[in-house]
Formats: structure tokens, C-alpha cells, sequence
């Protein structure tokens, strides 16, 4: 036995040697994709539940199994409802129990890692908020932990202890065992298993719902603890947290290069076209691999679709007036003050899904909605157009067309049956090559500022040879600017109305719909422009520049906030330490008497969590862990804990978001 830093005892020395050579066998499997998975965000002690994806891939490892032809002596579940599903999902598919008298046994000892109070937060705000190095410290590194959170090397000292204890005895006895939990739980596992110590832990972005026997479990450590493996995760994993900064980065290179060369000739149109549709379909692929579009139909709330559609209906109105009243276009000359109303019109970008993704919003309506709105709207802008006769040539709608189909339908179709019938081959792989669909998008961006930035953007801007130009560049900007925060004015006002309507993560989704409109279907239009003159070029210009750019400054006030939000929860989880378990105790100590029985404890826990956290775990889970704790807090077993039984536990092992921490002196309870 080792100690590690945290002063508890670990299984290390001799840990394979005394595994490797036993006749029985064990199988680890980690649940299906959780809701929190989808969303990417943190679930930790939260209880999630499965997607439908999840559980497509909970019986694809119950297929898994029953073709191997296992049949198991034992299973092992964490207690939280992620796994107890896909545990269920796969032995009811595979019927792999030797004996249906055989039980399922929850231990809490393999139940996830607590992240304290990162549980429910968006992993790339935590990633712009900390630091990368600073994000991999302290979520994957032995000896540090979140904020009332565990250490990898507590989750390590536990899950061998279980294994140890539960799964050895069947393994000696030359028997196969099941366990089914979390990825921060089998990858310490793993760590253990290769008799390696907590030091050594890399994080390895495990498969959902694949069936690893314990050599399978190894082999995968080994393979994706090191070389390549790592490297690319590293470049996925940054690729992603910048991904804003990245577009920018491209669009305002791709721009300069222009502008400094002063190439008059840009890309070819169709070349321009080929490379804008081609980009869109690789990220629309990545997206897709992410997003089960059947099921998140369903979690779309009313309320989030009729602030989206009627603040959408609200535009088409004021643009439909402003183009059929005669009050902004009287000549070809006032071409431009169209063009900006149309962009009003647009609907949301087809990337408002990424953007979701990376700013904690809820993903699904993002999803469902930019893509119905995207599918309408051309529609009800090529009749706008007949019908104003303008001198816009509508056939240039085919071009969006195209984008429809070729850069959205065929990849999302593709990404949909690959999801569908290799759940766990397409999850893995999206984890591990997302950055391509990043990579993309980054191209996309530096061949639109370059085809868009008028080739005398600079002499325009900073030394005049032609007036007129010069003042159609400042007037754009003027206009665009004006456009884009009159955008964003009114989402955040609608986010105001609609506090306590909608929640926080459909708040940044209605926010994302109504501020990013599809530049590309506005820019089928301007191509159709039979004629350009300096004011539409600019036009064109200033609305790509803030497309691309201005996610950035947002992400930033975003970032911001949240890192603020981190730090009031730091200082308050800090602050809940004995003194305040001690006020609760007395709150909930009603009778007088000194002591608290079990639904009492059990209330305790849920006001902690309140204090932690900020979102209760389910009644089963808390009377789970009541009931486990009284194992550990009723020394004297007469049915109730006191007070000097509950600070003596708290100001040992900590929170109740690290309540999973099993003591060494009763990990056999």
C-alpha cells in the first residue's frame, strides 16, 4: 500500500500482478451519452438521465456482449440513474445473466467524480475561464480538484477499493463480473489496473455504452495515454476552446492579405462557392455527429419557439413595410439601404448550434430552430423579391439552395445514419476529430475576407484618393454597426422579459438565434446585385467583418460573467464548513433533540447541495446516500446522528458534493 497526497491510503503496489493472472473475468462498460454529455457540460453528482442516443448505445453494448457469448456471475452499478439505465438497456439486450435471480448491487463507490461547483457547467466557458493548463490541472490532474470537488486520486482510491473488495472475490473464484459507471472512474480504474499510481492519470475521453474487458481496459489506457493519441486530443481539445478566435483570426488574415496585396481579381466565383459549400458540409457533419435532431424536436419548449418565431415575425414586418413603402428605396442608387433590411430578415446562421455548444446554451433549440427558419425564409424571400422588383437577381437563391442541400442536408443526413447505426464508433470519433469541422470553418472564414474585402479597403480608410469610396466605408460601417447592436439590444431586452419564462440555457439560445443571422443566404443575395457600386461593397464588407469578429467580443463579456459567476461559488462553497452545518443541524434539530434521524439527514443533504451545487440531486440518490451515511455517522447505532458524529465527518472528508468519498476506515461497510 501507498499514501497518496491527500493522506488516504491506495491499492497500488503489485495492483496487475495480483489481478492479471486470475481465472475469472470482468467487463467495464461506461454509460450511454447523458443529457449533460449532449450539452457539453459537466454532470459529476448531478442526475441525468440518457439520451435516446445513450441508450441506442447501452444496447449496442449489450449486443456487444451477446455476441461474445458472456455470461455474467455478478453486476456492479453506480447508483446514479445514467448507468443504472444503460446497465439495465444492456443486460435486458444481451441476457447475459447466468441466473435471472442474480441482483444488480449498486455501490457508491463507483458513482462519478464530484466536480463541486463546476457540476452543470459548460466545459469550454471553464476552459476560456481557467486556462487550458489551468483547466487540465484542475480537473485532471492527481492532486487537485474543482472547488468542493474530489480529487482524481480520492476517485482512484475509492474505485480500487471496490475492486478490491467486490470484484477480486469473483474473479479468484474464476467467475465474470459486470460493472457499469463513469469515465472518471474507470480511467483511474485503468490506472490502477496497469499498477500505476494516481500520479500517472491521463484523461482518455472513453468510449459511451462499449463493453472493455479489464486487458481491453489496459490496452485502450496505454494506446491513448501518450503519443499521437494525446497530441491530437491537446489540438481537439484547443482547436474547440478557440474555436471564435480562430474564425476571427482567419477572417481578419484573409482580409489583410487583400487589402495589403491589393488583388483586384478575387476567387473565382464558382472556386468561392465550391470552397464556402464544401466547409459548411464538414462542419454540418461534426455538428451533426452531436445532435440527435429526432429527439431534440421534443425539447424544444413553447415558449422558447414563440419568443424565436415572433421576434422573427416582428422583423419580416418592419423590413416588409420598409421595402414596399418607398421610404428607403426610391433608385438604383438606394440599393444598399435594401440590402441592409434583408439582413435584418435573414434567419439564424447555420453554425447557431457551434455557438451553443461553446456558450452553455441548450443546444436543442439552436438546433431545431436555425434550421427550420433557414428552410422558410429563402422561400419568403425569393417571393419578397418578385414581388418588390428590385434589381436583384433571385435565381442567386439557387446558390443557397445548394448550401441547403449540399452543406446541410447531405452531411447532417450522413452524420444522423452513422449515428444511428454505429453509435459508438461515430460518438469516439467525433470526440477525438471534432477539430476538423473547426478547421473548416476557420477556411471558410479566411476565404470570405478575402473575396469580400474591397481591394482598396486601406487607401479608403486611412488615405482618401477617391472621396466618394471613402465615404461609402464609413457610411457602411456606420450602418452596420448601428444593425448589429440594435440586434443585440433587443435580445438582451427579450432576455430580460423573459426571465423566470425561460431558463438560463434557453435564455443564450434565443439570445444566439436573434443576433447571428445567415450571412451566407444575405451574401447569395448580394451576388445576385446586378450592380455593385461602392456602397454595396462595403456593405458586404462590414457585414462579414462583424459575422465573424463579433462572437468574439461576446465570448469575452460571456467568459467574463461566468468567471465572475465561478468565484461567487467558490466563495460561497467555501464559506458552507462546519459553522454552517452546524446552523442547519440546529434548524432542521426542531425537537431539541441533538440529534437528526434519517429524513432529517436526508433534508440536511438536499440544503447543502442548495448551498453547493445549486441543483438537488433526486430523491432516490439522497436517500441512497442518507442511508449509506448513517452506515458511517450512527457510531452508536440508535438510529439518529448528532451533531459532534456529523462535524466530525464534514470537517474530515468535506461537502456533500464529495460525500462519495468513501473513508478507508469503512470502505468495507
Amino acid at each position: 500500500m501507498t499514501r497518496t497526497n491527500d493522506g488516504s491510503t491506495s491499492l497500488v503496489s503489485g495492483a496487475s500482478e495480483r489481478t492479471d493472472n486470475l481465472p475469472g473475468k470482468v467487463y467495464f462498460i461506461r454509460h450511454g451519452e447523458s443529457t449533460s454529455n449532449e450539452r457539453n457540460i459537466f454532470a459529476g453528482v448531478l442526475d441525468v438521465d440518457l439520451t435516446a442516443f445513450g441508450r441506442l448505445q447501452a444496447r449496442r453494448a449489450g449486443t456487444d456482449i451477446k455476441n461474445k457469448g458472456v455470461k455474467f456471475d455478478a453486476v456492479y452499478v453506480s447508483h446514479m440513474r445514467r448507468a443504472r439505465q444503460t446497465c439495465e438497456i444492456a443486460l435486458e439486450t444481451s441476457q447475459a445473466l447466468k441466473s435471472p435471480d442474480i441482483p444488480v448491487q449498486i455501490d457508491h463507490r463507483i458513482s462519478e467524480k464530484s466536480f463541486g461547483i463546476f457540476a452543470g457547467r459548460n466545459l469550454n466557458l471553464l476552459r476560456l475561464a481557467l486556462g487550458y493548463e489551468g483547466f487540465e490541472e484542475m480537473l485532471h490532474s492527481h492532486n487537485e480538484a474543482p472547488p468542493a470537488g474530489e480529487k482524481i486520486a480520492q476517485v482512484y482510491d475509492r474505485a480500487a477499493r471496490f475492486y478490491e473488495e467486490k470484484v477480486v472475490p469473483h474473479l479468484q473464484r474464476g467467475e465474470t463480473v459486470l460493472v457499469v459507471c463513469h469515465q472518471y472512474v474507470l480511467e483511474p480504474l485503468a490506472l490502477y489496473l496497469s499498477g500505476l499510481p494516481p500520479t500517472a492519470y491521463k484523461h482518455l475521453k472513453l468510449p459511451n455504452g462499449k463493453a472493455l474487458s479489464q486487458e481491453e481496459l489496459v490496452k485502450f489506457r496505454d494506446k491513448e495515454s501518450g503519443g499521437a493519441a494525446a497530441l491530437r486530443k491537446e489540438i481537439n481539445d484547443l482547436s474547440i476552446m478557440w474555436a471564435i478566435l480562430i474564425y476571427a483570426a482567419a477572417f481578419l488574415l484573409g482580409s489583410l492579405v487583400r487589402a495589403v496585396s491589393a488583388s483586384q481579381a478575387g476567387i473565382p466565383s464558382e472556386l468561392f462557392r465550391a470552397i464556402i459549400v464544401a466547409c459548411l458540409a464538414a462542419s454540418t457533419f461534426y455538428t451533426y455527429l452531436d445532435i440527435d435532431f429526432a429527439a431534440s424536436k421534443r425539447k424544444v419548449t413553447p415558449t422558447v419557439k414563440s419568443v424565436v418565431y415572433l421576434w422573427m415575425l416582428a422583423r419580416w414586418g418592419v423590413g416588409l413595410f420598409l421595402i414596399f413603402s418607398g421610404l428607403l428605396y426610391q433608385s438604383p442608387a438606394d440599393l444598399y439601404k435594401v440590402l441592409w433590411v434583408l439582413f435584418w430578415m435573414v434567419p439564424p446562421a447555420l453554425t447557431s448550434p457551434v455557438l451553443s455548444v461553446l456558450w452553455g446554451g441548450n443546444l436543442y433549440p439552436s438546433a431545431v430552430l436555425s434550421r427550420t427558419l433557414s428552410i422558410i425564409a429563402p422561400i419568403a424571400l425569393l417571393a419578397t423579391l418578385r414581388v418588390a422588383n428590385l434589381p436583384i437577381n433571385d435565381s442567386s437563391l439557387i446558390f443557397f439552395g445548394v448550401i441547403l442541400i449540399v452543406g446541410l442536408a447531405i452531411p447532417g443526413a450522413i452524420a444522423q445514419f452513422w449515428r444511428a447505426q454505429s453509435p459508438v464508433e461515430s460518438n469516439h470519433h467525433s470526440k477525438n476529430w471534432k477539430f476538423i469541422g473547426v478547421l473548416a470553418v476557420a477556411l471558410m472564414a479566411l476565404v470570405t475576407g478575402f473575396q469580400f474585402t474591397p481591394a482598396t479597403f486601406l487607401s479608403d480608410l486611412f488615405s482618401s484618393t477617391d472621396t466618394a469610396r471613402s465615404l461609402a466605408c464609413l457610411q457602411q460601417l456606420a450602418i452596420a454597426t448601428l444593425v448589429f447592436i440594435l440586434m443585440r439590444l433587443l435580445a438582451v431586452l427579450t432576455s430580460r422579459f423573459t426571465q423566470g419564462k425561460l431558463n438560463k440555457a434557453e435564455a443564450q439560445d434565443a439570445y444566439i438565434l436573434l443576433v447571428n443571422p445567415n450571412f451566407f443566404l444575405w451574401a447569395a443575395l448580394f451576388i445576385g446585385v446586378n450592380a455593385i457600386a461602392a456602397d454595396v461593397k462595403y456593405a458586404i464588407f462590414w457585414a462579414s467583418l462583424g459575422f465573424f469578429c463579433i462572437p468574439l467580443i461576446e465570448q469575452i463579456l460571456f467568459m467574463n460573467a461566468f468567471g465572475n459567476d465561478i468565484l461567487r461559488e467558490t466563495l460561497r462553497s467555501s464559506r458552507v464548513a462546519t459553522e454552517d452545518v452546524k446552523k442547519l443541524f440546529h434548524q432542521l434539530d426542531t425537537d431539541g433533540s441533538k440529534s437528526l434521524n434519517r429524513a432529517e439527514i436526508m433534508e440536511l443533504l438536499g440544503l447543502i447541495e442548495d448551498m453547493t451545487t445549486g441543483e438537488r440531486s433526486s430523491e432516490e440518490v439522497r436517500k441512497y446516500i442518507t442511508d449509506y451515511l448513517f452506515n458511517i455517522l450512527d457510531s452508536d447505532k440508535n438510529g439518529t446522528v448528532d451533531l459532534a458524529e456529523l462535524e466530525e465527518y464534514v470537517s474530515t472528508y468535506g461537502l456533500v458534493a464529495n460525500l462519495n468519498v468513501v473513508p478507508a476506515a469503512v470502505s468495507a461497510a
